[in-house]
């Protein structure tokens, strides 16, 4: 039966051991502690073990960097002077609070203008709506009452005066139907056309202009982006370099040289301090460069949302105000509104028949023009009364339209001078001074939300099918070495890790609460326990030995051996092999299943004085 695998990390204290295990017999204890200055060494070569019932924990191991759940770094969406910086390094801020402030009188004012522009258009479009006043009405409606008086009253003889005025009724009403059936004039025509070629190369500008903005923003993010996989690649060159010269002390160039003692052979080619400082410099200037690469691309991405977030809205803005040249141009050439029409086509023939009467024609023809009057008069009181005509609508909507997107852009131009905080957390950075304007290439200010830490470790294709989301982790960090943190296994990457010497996984692990003395950036070393079994049957892992595909455990014939004091051991004692069925390990210690009395007597070949059994070397916890 395979015994369960528990990995270690180089250069870490394994944490596998059998918890809160005791020796039962002080003599085999005495075999394996620490031997005295004094005391000369064993001649035996072989200990003596009774096997315990105990708790047996299984965990793998990493190693990873105390992380904040939340860094961001904040930059101005548009250039500008700083007018107030609100925070200083170290600050607690909530969510929302302003961080800093750009000068915004132009602004301001670009904002003022923009809702004075709107609320025109708006009032125009209420208007239309609302139609024609009471004023206007009434004054029709009297028009009206004097058409229907006129008609009454159509009687009497025609003097000069009346001739010489019919005959201009007459001719001022043809005047007015041309007018109408003639169409727009030239001169209005050609300044329609010129506001909308005016609105067509304001167009077609600030597309050219906010698009090649946002090329140069994406050639930017571009460049991020190789500068920081060229930066990724030299970080995994000199990590792999100092890893191997921390792990060997070799150099991982030349790894061997001749020795001089002995012709034809080689030897470690073994690097100084400072060849090792070297290596460990290029590594950590690696790192360096490669978290400069990181916010690099963040905020060549941030810059690039921008540029195209300012190409969509100056777009949406000149396309309203060519479409407000359109319709405007459009509502020159709409046919006159057949009541309007009918009116002046009215008032042409009560004009025409009044005329007619004065010189001679039937009374009938006063009776005539008298009904055309009453006709015009209450088709112009309708006309009023009326709904507006839908592309005198389109006309008005469309530069409400217009004016509405002139406003928001300025407000939101205006809300992007001050920075606010986008969660509650602590001030990392502040690069920003009164006065100058904020650096393109580093962010304004850096948030960290430090309510609560992660750590992200790597686990390998071995152990990554033992390790679930849930499970229990102590975290043990080099900087505060009397501190073990409680935590848990919060997820894992479903994909393996790109660019890896070996098949691994990310693993992350949650904090939910911890010491004030950490802080991000701390070195740990984590320990995921992947199974726990209680009162199982422990021997050493050295006391079992596999024969022939079977594991054997040698247990002294005379259980009485255990007993004695080590020195009173004979130098080999008889042995019974026992054929076992072992169970969950780790690096110390193997459960037995079967096949094994607990009072035997083990035999553990070899002796190491610096070594326990059950706990492992010294200085292990």
């Amino acid at each position: 039966m395979a015994t369960p695998r528990v990995r270690r990390m180089p250069g870490r204290r394994a944490l596998l051991t059998a918890a809160g295990l005791v020796l039962a017999v002080a003599a085999c204890a005495a075999g394996v502690f620490f031997l005295r200055g004094d005391q000369q060494p064993a001649t035996r070569t072989y200990s003596l073990i009774t096997p315990r019932y105990d708790t047996l924990v299984a965990t793998v191991n990493a190693t990873g960097q105390i992380a904040p759940v939340q860094v961001v770094n904040l930059s101005f969406a548009s250039a500008g002077r700083v007018a107030e910086v609100f925070v200083r390094v170290g600050d607690a801020v909530e969510q929302g609070q302003p961080l800093a402030r750009l000068d915004t009188r132009e602004l301001d004012l670009r904002l003022a203008q923009a809702e004075a522009q709107f609320a025109q258009a708006q009032a125009s479009l209420d208007r239309l709506l609302a139609g024609a006043s009471a004023n206007e009405i009434a004054a029709a409606e009297a028009q009206l009452a004097q058409a229907a008086g006129q008609l009454r009253q159509v009687q009497g003889s025609v003097t000069t005066s009346d001739m010489r005025a019919a005959e201009e009724q007459l001719r001022q009403a043809q005047a007015r139907l041309d007018l109408l059936l003639a169409g727009p004039r030239t001169s209005d025509v050609q300044a329609a056309e010129a506001r909308i070629r005016e609105a067509e190369l304001t167009l077609e500008r600030q597309r050219n202009q906010l698009s090649a903005a946002k090329t140069s923003a994406q050639i930017q993010l571009d460049q991020a982006v190789n500068q920081l996989t060229q930066a990724q690649s030299r970080y995994s060159t000199a990590k792999q370099n100092w890893e191997y010269v921390r792990d060997t002390g070799a150099d991982p160039i030349i790894r061997s040289v001749a020795d001089p003692s002995r012709p034809g052979q080689t030897k470690p080619n073994t690097l100084n301090d400072s060849q090792r400082q070297q290596y460990y410099d290029a590594f950590v200037q690696a790192e360096a460069t490669l978290r400069n690469a990181e916010n690099a691309v963040a905020q060549a991405q941030v810059s690039y949302d921008n540029a195209r977030q300012a190409e969509a809205n100056g777009v949406e803005l000149a396309e309203g105000q060519l479409l407000v040249a359109r319709a405007t141009r459009d509502q020159l050439f709409v046919t006159p509104d057949p009541d309007v029409l009918a009116a002046a086509r009215a008032q042409v023939a009560s004009a025409r028949a009044a005329l007619d009467r004065m010189r001679g024609d039937q009374r009938s023809g006063q009776l005539e023009a008298a009904q055309a009057g009453y006709e015009a008069a209450k088709a112009n009181l309708e006309r009023l009364r009326a709904d507006p005509r839908p592309a005198d609508l389109a006309a008005a909507r469309a530069q409400v339209a217009s004016a509405r997107a002139a406003r928001d852009l300025a407000q939101l131009a205006l809300d992007e001078a001050v920075l606010v905080a986008p969660f509650a957390g602590v001030i990392a950075e502040v690069n920003l001074k009164v006065g100058e304007t904020p650096s393109v290439g580093r962010a304004a200010i850096v948030l960290a939300d430090l309510a609560g830490f992660y750590v992200d470790v790597t686990v390998d294709e071995i152990d990554i099918t033992r390790v679930s989301a849930g499970q229990p982790v102590t975290l043990t960090l080099d900087a505060l070495t009397d501190l073990a943190l409680p935590a848990s296994v919060e997820s894992i990457a479903p994909l393996a890790q790109a660019q890896a010497a070996v098949t691994s996984y990310r693993v992350r692990i949650a904090i939910p609460k911890a010491d004030p003395r950490v802080r991000p950036g701390m070195s740990v070393g984590a320990d995921i326990v992947v199974a726990e079994r209680e009162q199982v049957l422990l021997v050493p892992r050295r006391a079992v030995r596999s024969d022939r595909g079977r594991l054997l455990v040698d247990v002294a014939r005379d259980p009485g051996l255990c007993a004695l004091p080590p020195e009173q051991w004979p130098a080999r004692p008889e042995l019974d092999p026992r054929e076992v069925v072992v169970g969950l390990s780790n690096e110390q210690v193997i459960e037995i299943v079967s096949g094994l009395d607990p009072q035997a007597c083990v035999y553990v070949e070899g002796i190491d004085q610096r070594f326990s059994f059950f706990t492992g070397p010294p200085g292990r916890r």
